[in-house]
């Protein structure tokens, strides 16, 4: 699944900024972009704040925007 990475690249940000904002490693960070059911929904909401998009957008990413 790319749709985290697709949603992240759409905005810019790098996995490093994500990485020191959600205070987790890369390789956890890297299994999010893999899996992003893998995440704690605390953790989902804390993304979705920083990318400024709905938390349903971390899941279901369309590009649309």
């Amino acid at each position: 699944m790319k749709t985290l990475r697709k949603l992240r690249e759409s905005k810019g940000v790098t996995k490093a900024a994500i990485v020191r904002h959600l205070g987790i490693s890369k390789p956890t960070y890297d299994d999010y972009e893999q899996h992003p059911e893998h995440m704690r929904i605390e953790t989902a909401k804390r993304l979705a704040d920083f990318l400024g998009v709905d938390i349903s957008d971390i899941f279901f990413y369309s590009g649309c925007n």
